[in-house]
């Protein structure tokens, strides 16, 4: 058994003393306005994504990703703490700042991205907060395979089968992901466009769900009524790739009814469901890093997949990180049993939608059934299956790298489903009772900001970040400001690109 590689992303929010989301400009000190490649933004000034670069197990990753938050949190304005759920505190829209990139082309059609993304959904969804885990396999893993399953197929197509194989099985079993680690039973009301008849109110600032795990997986969470329908394959590359870039190209009426210009300012990029793949909102993604000024589909369909990006996680708030290194641990094993449990079943889609909406919304729920095939079962019991194959794997991980750290990270999430009070939305909703939530939570950003501020720092890595935050602004001020022309052909420029007529090949 060889060592895969991970990294993460972990999305915080930047937050007042009061809890409120930040309405400063985003301080140079913890950003970037081009190409920082560590500290960034996502959707707006107030939302920073903290990246790590890929490591050969949890420890390393862990290690890099608690020197970035000790980073960022020695550079905040005075009064600012990191915010450590994933559903933001009560907002307004008008808080929320988009971010800027610059005056430049490629600044501007990010953040005009981004105004489409608030035009769309609002602004308070995108800045609802998530870790992302990325995985990707030992490449003397993948050349076994080859030589064992490879069958006349290239090493490329060979490897891509291998992860399509993975994000089946994570599909079909993904609904354990928000049972074991969803954290977010409670979210404001400024988070809800509507009424929603199964949450109840736990205060006159927020609502909750009863049994509910993960209401940022919800539909009151970081979702699209537009993609609800939309039913990306997972079957091989080419059917994913074909049906992404059509969903970018094909209009959607609300959307279209929008503009992408009104009274001469961008609104939107285009009206299509997608107005880039990366808006696709799944919860797995398989990824190709991608070139500057390349289309995500353009790297996937010339070089194949590299990694997949599980989309699925809320924060922890009881892990300072984001994501303890037992989780970590235990997210390698369930991604390698996904490949062994990623058999092709056609026609699973809606049945698995099903499955992640019933343990989302009602997972704690006693004797709450999932279905598998036409006929119902116990979530619980099916996890006890689950769980029983991950131990199994767990083993062999153990064997091959010696101690017993993997059979300890599967230990503890079945200790998880032996006492169902111990799971972290059953934690959160505890800790938020009787109308303390908004104080419990800003009370855990103060203590988790202050310890990252008081953590020891590499010398080295500070003197890094330093020297490419800085280098990052500099870059970025030397670009020249596009006129509206040049950002207009930019975007033209950007969809007819290099791969187009490869692309179109297969539509």
């Amino acid at each position: 058994m060889t060592q895969n590689q991970m990294g993460l992303e972990r999305e915080t929010l930047r937050v007042d003393a009061h809890g409120q989301v930040s309405e400063s400009d985003h301080p140079q000190g913890v950003g970037h306005k081009l190409t920082h490649p560590s500290i960034t933004v996502d959707f707006s000034e107030g939302l920073l994504e903290l990246v790590t670069a890929p490591h050969r197990g949890g420890e390393p990753m862990l290690d890099e990703l608690g020197q970035l938050h000790a980073w960022v949190a020695r550079h905040l304005p005075a009064g600012e703490r990191l915010w450590a759920m994933s559903m933001p505190p009560s907002a307004l829209n008008e808080q929320i700042r988009i971010a800027d990139f610059g005056p430049s082309a490629s600044g501007r059609m990010k953040q005009i991205y981004r105004q489409g993304l608030a035009s769309r959904y609002g602004k308070i969804m995108q800045v609802i907060a998530g870790v992302h885990f990325n995985f990707s396999f030992d490449p003397r893993f993948l050349a076994h395979m080859h030589n064992r399953l490879g069958q006349g197929l290239d090493e490329q197509a060979c490897r891509n089968q291998l992860y399509f194989r993975l994000i089946r099985g994570f599909d079909q079993h993904a609904w354990v992901l928000p049972y074991l680690f969803g954290a977010s039973p409670i979210a404001a009301r400024s988070s809800m466009a509507q009424p929603t008849s199964w949450l109840r109110t736990l205060d006159d600032q927020h609502v909750y769900g009863e049994f509910a795990t993960s209401l940022r997986m919800s539909d009151i969470g970081y979702q699209s009524p537009a993609q609800s329908d939309l039913n990306i394959s997972h079957r091989d590359l080419t059917d994913y790739v074909r049906e992404l870039v059509l969903a970018t190209r094909t209009p959607w009426p609300a959307y279209e009814a929008l503009g992408a210009q009104a009274n001469g300012d961008w609104v939107q990029l285009n009206g299509n469901i997608l107005q880039i793949e990366n808006e696709y909102y799944s919860a797995i993604r398989p990824k190709q890093i991608v070139e500057r000024g390349e289309r995500p589909a353009c790297a996937l369909f010339n070089r194949g997949v590299s990694y997949i990006e599980v989309r699925m996680l809320d924060v922890d708030p009881f892990a300072p990180l984001g994501l303890s290194a037992d989780s970590a641990r235990f997210l390698e094993v369930f991604l390698l049993a996904c490949l062994a449990w990623g058999e092709d079943n056609p026609g699973r889609e809606k049945i698995d939608k099903h499955n992640r909406t019933v343990a989302i919304r009602y997972g704690r729920q006693p004797g709450v059934k999932l279905m598998r095939g036409s006929s119902s079962l116990s979530l619980r019991h099916w996890l006890d299956e689950c769980l029983d194959d991950c131990a199994l794997i767990a083993v062999q991980l153990d064997r091959a790298h010696g101690g017993q750290r993997y059979a300890q990270a599967v230990q503890i999430q079945r200790d998880k489903w032996q006492a169902p009070e111990t799971l972290p939305s059953q934690r959160v909703l505890d800790a938020g009772a009787d109308g303390g939530y908004h104080d419990w939570a800003l009370g855990l950003a103060e203590r988790h900001t202050r310890g990252f501020a008081e953590q020891a720092m590499d010398t080295a890595v500070a003197a890094e970040l330093t020297q490419l935050t800085r280098d990052s602004f500099e870059q970025a001020a030397a670009l020249p400001a596009a006129s509206a022309s040049q950002v207009e052909a930019y975007v033209q420029d950007y969809f007819a690109s290099v791969c187009d007529d490869m692309l179109a090949s297969l539509l």
